[in-house]
């Protein structure tokens, strides 16, 4: 079977995120208020073949292991669809 599966990946609580810091300065330099504990991340997308929707799930966690997320500073999330 054919899955989309897109996998979240930010940095994990109490990681310096200089992106996350310098987005959320410049919205208040824009004047947005209340803006605060800004974060960001990236999405990675992918469509691939599996047996179920576990088995894909899987695929995309190794690969999370292996080479998409750093498991010392990154969390991810993983979901995935039916193509």
């Amino acid at each position: 079977m054919i899955f989309h599966a897109e996998t979240l990946i930010t940095p994990r609580a109490g990681v310096l995120d200089t992106q996350g810091k310098a987005v959320e300065k410049t919205l208040g330099q824009l004047g947005y208020e209340g803006v605060s504990e800004v974060r960001v991340g990236r999405i990675v997308t992918m469509t691939l073949e599996a047996e179920n929707a576990e088995a894909a799930a899987a695929c995309v966690r190794e690969m999370c292991c292996d080479l998409l997320a750093n498991d010392l500073i990154e969390t991810y999330s993983i979901s995935v669809r039916e193509a």
